[in-house]
């Protein structure tokens, strides 16, 4: 059963990768693509961050956030500030325009979960999160504890 579940698992993530990479998103007016996303998501939700620990946040070498995250200030859609207990380092936090472009990328996102679930039952859906969430949690768990560079 484990076995199955790893498969599963590994499956889901390359699916869910090639899914969001056909959804067109700069088709969608301010769309972005996936890896911005991924910065702009967890600066909108969880910020803000200094850059080396949002890289340990989502896995990323510090050179490639520095480069998306540097991409996102062009565009508006994050700022640099000094950070209040550090005044050497500098903390990303998003704008009001990034907290536009967030919500509808993130409703797009949304959406097409909504039209994948449809036809699944209410209860359902509602044991799928509960869960997607235990996984999630034991993930964490069993990963080592970051000191909170924020």
């Amino acid at each position: 059963m484990h076995e199955e579940i790893g498969r599963e698992v590994g499956r889901f993530i390359r699916l869910s990768e090639r899914l969001f990479a056909t959804l067109k998103w700069n088709e969608a007016g301010r769309g972005l693509e996936r890896p911005a996303y991924l910065l702009l998501s967890r600066i909108a939700v969880d910020g803000p961050f200094r850059l080396s620990a949002l890289a340990a946040d989502v896995s990323l070498d510090l050179s490639t956030v520095s480069r998306q995250v540097a991409a996102l200030e062009t565009a508006g859609l994050i700022g640099r500030y000094p950070d209040p207990h550090d005044r050497r380092a500098s903390l990303v936090e998003v704008t009001e325009l990034g907290r536009e472009v967030f919500a509808e990328n993130r409703a797009r996102w949304l959406a097409t979960w909504e039209e994948l679930l449809a036809d699944w039952t209410p209860e359902q859906r509602e044991e799928f999160a509960a869960l997607f969430a235990r996984l999630n949690e034991s993930i964490a768990q069993r990963l080592p504890k970051e000191r909170d560079a924020r």
